[in-house]
């Protein structure tokens, strides 16, 4: 019984240092990102739902405001990029994170105009600009 109390401190600690080390990794970057993605997973299931109007805008500022901070910032992979792409790098960042922006227009706008069917396929945009996105900047390359 000692072995198996052991083990079982031994592994939550074990995952306890992988997650401390894992939260030390994430870049300014990072961190908006999963702060917009915390809050679409949330606006995603309950974007057809009339109640939650106002929560549904609220989240939409939240995603926004993420936006614009993450527009400030650089992907860790600019770092590899040779001195002479790097301009053309981030200027492709920042025109997919402009473009991710003008569909959380289109998201608000069905959202205000209580079109749950139009935010729905807005949601099918940014599902394809997402996975372009990562792919393109490599988000998903070191998880």
């Amino acid at each position: 019984m000692k072995i198996k109390s052991l083990f079982t401190l031994l592994v939550t600690a074990a995952l306890s240092l992988n997650v401390a080390f894992a939260a030390e990794d994430d870049t300014p970057l990072t961190t908006q990102m999963k702060t917009m993605n915390k809050s679409l997973r949330t606006l995603k299931r309950q974007v057809g739902d009339g109640a939650k109007k106002e929560e549904n805008l609220q989240l939409l500022a939240t995603i926004k405001k993420t936006l614009d901070e993450s527009a400030k910032l650089e992907p860790a992979k600019t770092k590899d990029i040779p001195g002479g792409e790097k301009a053309a790098y981030i200027e492709k960042y920042k025109q997919q994170i402009g473009d991710l922006g003008k569909s959380f227009d289109e998201v608000e706008a069905a959202v205000k105009a209580d079109k749950p069917d139009d935010a729905k396929k807005a949601f099918d945009k940014l599902s394809e600009q997402k996975e372009k996105g990562h792919k393109d900047f490599g988000a998903d390359d070191d998880k």
